[in-house]
């Protein structure tokens, strides 16, 4: 098969067709490239957009304090939360009288209850109830035992409203002449199976005798295993407070069983009596 031989004026114009197609698929290219370079470019521009977007709405319907709560928050070895880490807590919400000191009148004097989480920070949760209610509960039929004794109470918290862990001791220490702080908290673990009261405290000759008064008579009025006084020196609201003072564990919501007495009022009662008694023995009464 023999090879064509192309005239100088067909050549010229197979090279001029080749070179306008050259520079036609170039153009082609070039458009293609910059169609997606500015489609690229909207698609990160939107992304950013929707971002921005998300933050401030994130920003505008999260409680301010969020940032504060999850720093003083950390995990216990068993999995319940301790209020630990002497963090700065920035205002107080409905907390008690709020500011000033707080006078007591009372016959045997006063004892400072705080019902644990509250507001937003809802604790532990079991299949039915959160634990802020169940402490508030037991915090509520607790000031009324107490005041039927004599003593006289201020609570950090009457509602669900959210107090600052650092508010907290602050407020008690607040209270001319207080005599104790007993802060009322649910457990949790992962185990299931973990159940009892415990108390804890920071390392203290009178907190850990009030600590082993009030477990011991929980454990025996409600028939909850005894897990005994537990000491951390970092608990905000002992290493702070300026009166013996205590975080009552009253029992596991991780534990189906125990978390039905837990929500339960005759039982509520039962721990809010046991304390009373233990506080009575720690703080007898005056002689006249």
């Amino acid at each position: 098969m023999g090879t064509r031989t192309y005239k100088s004026d067909e050549f010229d114009r197979f090279s001029e067709r080749e070179a306008r197609k050259r520079e036609w698929y170039e153009r082609e290219m070039k458009k293609k490239r910059q169609a997606l370079a500015i489609l690229i470019g909207m698609g990160l521009a939107a992304i950013a957009v929707l971002v921005l977007i998300i933050v401030f709405l994130v920003k505008l319907f999260s409680p301010k304090d969020t940032a504060e709560v999850e720093n003083n928050l950390s995990k216990t070895p068993s999995g319940e939360i301790s209020l630990v880490d002497n963090q700065t807590d920035d205002a107080i919400y409905n907390a008690g009288s709020g500011s000033g000191t707080f006078v007591n009148s009372s016959e045997r004097g006063l004892i400072v209850i705080d019902a644990g989480h509250g507001g937003y920070d809802s604790g532990c949760i079991s299949a039915t109830k959160y634990e802020k209610d169940i402490d508030l509960d037991i915090a509520l039929k607790l000031s009324e035992r107490l005041k039927e004794k004599g003593f006289g109470v201020y609570m950090t918290r009457s509602d669900d409203s959210f107090v600052g862990i650092n508010d907290r001791a602050d407020l008690a220490n607040k209270c001319e002449g207080a005599l104790a702080l007993i802060s009322i908290h649910q457990n949790s673990s992962d185990k299931t199976s973990d159940e009892g009261v415990e108390v804890w405290t920071s390392k203290n000759d009178e907190n850990e005798q009030l600590a082993q008064l009030i477990v011991d008579e929980v454990s025996g009025r409600t028939g909850a295993i005894n897990g005994g006084v537990k000491t951390k020196d970092n608990l905000v609201i002992c290493s702070k407070a300026e009166m013996p003072a205590v975080v009552v564990e009253c029992g596991y919501l991780s534990n189906k069983r125990e978390a039905q007495n837990l929500s339960d009022e005759a039982y509520q009662e039962k721990i809010a009596t046991a304390i009373v008694s233990a506080v009575d023995t720690f703080i007898p009464p005056k002689s006249k």
